[in-house]
């Protein structure tokens, strides 16, 4: 009797790449998170009000109408700093794969 898999063997296809890791940018600690934040496409959004980040990628000035730059794979073994211009609060924010 011969053994047989449920996986389909399949050959390594020209062209294609290893899946990209998807990531989920939250709230870790501090001092609350920060209304109307987002990420996407390697860059931060805030919907109002002016920030400064520090990440793995340097600082930013983050603004509704200034992105900053913050690479999830970059920042995925530390945290994320967003504050207030002008105040000593940060919020901590962390990337989380999935």
């Amino acid at each position: 009797m011969k053994a047989t898999s449920a996986f389909k063997q399949t050959g390594s296809t020209p062209g294609l790449h290893t899946p990209a890791f998807a990531w989920n940018f939250i709230y870790a600690f501090g001092n609350g998170p920060v209304p109307g934040l987002s990420w996407s496409g390697n860059y931060l959004y805030v919907s109002s009000g002016n920030y400064v980040v520090y990440s793995a990628n340097g600082y930013g000035f983050l603004s509704p109408s200034t992105p900053v730059y913050c690479n999830a794979a970059d920042n995925a073994n530390t945290y994320v700093e967003v504050s207030v211009s002008g105040s000593g609060s940060p919020s901590y924010y962390d990337f989380q794969e999935y």
